[in-house]
């Protein structure tokens, strides 16, 4: 906060051209009386030039935030891969794989999907996605929804079957599951014996508990090669994570 009124008295002091030494020496030693009705009547007289001065200030400690926090994910890496029942697309070549935790009830991990999908078309060969379940349990219908969507991904329809689920993310329920199969022609004997399975269960579980234990506690939330990154963070930030590690040398 002693920050934010800096600032706004320097925004002042250069509002009423009195940006010398010596006037930002007394603007500064104001008494707080003085200063609160001297920075109010720039307010007042002039609220657009505050307001884009406070919002570069602002803007300023997010990107110092953000930098910071890319710096320190860099140095924690953890360990996570992608098992054989997990669903990936991508090329299969790929140097970097973003495992992402995900809900399908959570209005947000819609936006994350389609983010991994604007990562894949910047980097088409050198990304894939490895998609994990960890339904929050406020959400009554995500649990029921990554286990039909596993058990859609038993005949080939995973990403087919996840879009349908985000594009009806505020309405699910197991009419729309056992709806959204039949769409996608899927073996519906199949479909509901594996739904229910201990095996899908168990995958879930599995999940939800590597989430816990990497300390993911919402969603979504993506693994980048072992680099941690919570929430929507926008294409630029996983360009320059992707970037920096396809540009580091091979470990032997």
């Amino acid at each position: 906060m002693k920050n934010l009124v800096k600032c706004m008295v320097i925004a002042a002091i250069l509002l009423f051209g009195m940006a010398s030494a010596y006037a930002a020496d007394v603007a500064v030693n104001m008494d707080e009386a003085k200063l609160k009705e001297f920075v109010l009547q720039v307010i007042k007289e002039n609220p657009k030039l505050i307001y884009d001065a406070v919002n570069d200030y602002v803007k300023d400690q997010q990107k110092t935030r953000e930098t910071q926090e890319f710096d320190e994910s860099l140095k924690k890496r953890v360990s996570d891969t992608a098992a054989e029942n997990v669903p990936v697309k991508g090329s299969e070549k790929a140097q970097i794989t973003i495992i992402e935790y995900s809900d399908f009830q959570c209005p947000y991990c819609s936006r994350g999907a389609e983010l991994m999908q604007e990562v894949l078309k910047r980097y088409p060969e050198k990304v894939k996605i490895a998609f994990k379940n960890n339904p929050l349990n406020f959400h009554n219908m995500a649990l029921p929804a990554a286990k039909a969507a596993l058990a859609a991904h038993k005949q080939g329809k995973f990403w087919e079957y996840h879009d349908l689920l985000f594009q009806n993310s505020a309405k699910l329920s197991e009419e729309l599951f056992s709806k959204f199969a039949q769409d996608l022609k899927l073996d519906m004997t199949k479909f509901e014996a594996d739904r229910k399975s201990e095996e899908i269960a168990k995958q879930v579980e599995t999940e939800m508990n590597k989430a816990k234990e990497l300390g993911l506690n919402g969603t979504p939330s993506f693994v980048v090669n072992g680099v941690i990154v919570r929430g929507i963070k926008g294409i630029d930030y996983f360009a320059k994570i992707i970037d920096r590690l396809l540009t580091e040398p091979e470990k032997k």
